[in-house]
């Protein structure tokens, strides 16, 4: 009984995963059509309008992931906090944050320059 469960999820998470992207794009493309046929611009859709960030935001968040654990770390050898896992993610998410919190910052002064 345990051999076929075992079969079956991951089949039907699989199923699960294709039926939902089908209808995504299904309905993408739905969205796309209706707006051609009011005469709207569907150049919103196209990769080539979108300046992409993805990189920025990517590194940013690695260095600010690799200057929380080292802190995390430097916390916990100086014997700062009484818990080190929990200087450890603190000052994972803290640092992560605020790389993400300056991608955003540096995205909008981009396009504030564009315009």
């Amino acid at each position: 009984m345990e051999g076929v469960i075992a079969v079956t999820i991951p089949i039907i998470a699989i199923a699960t995963i294709g039926v939902l992207l089908i209808f995504f794009r299904k309905y993408t493309n739905d969205e796309r059509m209706a707006l051609i046929e009011k005469g709207a611009d569907a150049k919103i859709f196209s990769f080539e309008s979108q300046r992409s960030f993805g990189p920025l935001r990517f590194s940013l968040l690695m260095i600010g992931l690799g200057i929380g654990l080292l802190i995390g770390s430097v916390l916990d050898s100086a014997g700062i906090v009484n818990e080190p896992p929990a200087a450890y993610f603190s000052m994972i998410l803290i640092f992560g944050g605020a790389g993400l919190l300056y991608s955003h910052i540096i995205e909008n002064k981009k396009k504030q320059g564009e315009n």
